[in-house]
């Protein structure tokens, strides 16, 4: 009887622990430290069980002006609220949007995209997470999401063949229309289309939803169903975020979320706090004449 006891508490403690590890939430300074847990999930998982998706800025890129770097944005945080705090959700979103694209943009490490390609070249799927604009601002001269997958490929990213098989283009709508467009999957970019519009957890379980079971339905072939999910993001919301949306979509599949705080440190120039102030203020000027009356 003492045996039969020992042996249910140990199978209960083991299904526990089996559990426990459903959802797995670290922190990492180098994108290297990234591949290594890839790998680590590659010990006991085929390539096609495991998804990866990067967040873009400040993971993969970053702008390169020292009124955006972390460390200034955390130095003068009370002027930064103050700016966005004139702001509506939606120029909060536009102004997000235009620094990746009139601030030039560099890699967060000079081996970023070299390692994203390495775990690309293992055969696992690695899809771009953004929540950036997606679609047509003033002035510019195609849609974010594609000056975005542009941008991507010049600073060495490709992800156009990640889930080509399943899908290449496809706008969700099922989420309402925001700034003229919606959440959009295009050549490998995910993007919500603004960080207030659909959350990442949404739209990542939307895409899953896609490529799985409506897949499945339209083209009469089996659809892509990840055991393992991977997000790489600087920010732990989203990464939480995802975390929930993932448990009430399917409770099977594992979630690691990384947490990338390779920019965090990163200040190679000083700025004062007036030339921080001039800065988002000219941005925040630029937002409001390019979405004069959005709400």
């Amino acid at each position: 009887m003492k045996s039969l006891m020992k042996t249910i508490v140990t199978i209960m403690a083991l299904t526990v622990a089996g559990f426990s590890v459903k959802a797995e939430i670290i922190s990492v300074k180098t994108m290297k430290e990234v591949q290594t847990k890839i790998e680590d999930a590659l010990k006991t998982q085929t390539t096609e069980n495991i998804l990866v998706a990067f967040d873009i800025d400040m993971t993969l890129t970053q702008p390169d002006h020292p009124a955006v770097y972390y460390p200034a944005l955390k130095k003068y945080v009370d002027v930064y609220k103050k700016i966005l705090g004139k702001l509506t959700p939606s120029q909060k979103d536009l102004m997000s949007t235009l620094t990746t694209q009139i601030v030039p943009q560099k890699l967060v490490e000079k081996d970023t995209a070299k390692i994203v390609r390495n775990i690309q070249q293992k055969g696992v799927k690695v899809i771009a997470l953004t929540s950036s604009l997606a679609g047509k601002i003033k002035d510019f001269p195609d849609k974010m999401i594609f000056l975005r997958r542009d941008q991507l490929q010049k600073m060495g990213f490709d992800f156009t063949k990640s889930l080509k098989g399943y899908v290449l283009v496809t706008e969700f709508f099922d989420f309402k229309e925001y700034l003229g467009t919606r959440p959009i999957f295009y050549h490998g970019v995910l993007s919500t289309n603004g960080e207030n519009n659909v959350s990442k957890g949404e739209l990542l379980t939307a895409l899953l939803l896609h490529v799985g079971p409506h897949y499945e339905c339209k083209a009469r072939n089996p659809g892509f169903y990840p055991k393992v999910v991977i997000l790489v993001d600087d920010k732990k919301k989203h990464l939480k975020n995802v975390e929930a949306h993932l448990k009430s979509y399917d409770p099977s599949i594992t979630f690691i979320g990384i947490e990338y705080e390779g920019a965090f440190a990163y200040a190679p120039q000083n700025i004062s706090k007036e030339n921080f102030r001039k800065f988002w203020e000219k941005l925040a000027q630029l937002t409001v004449k390019k979405l004069v009356g959005a709400s």
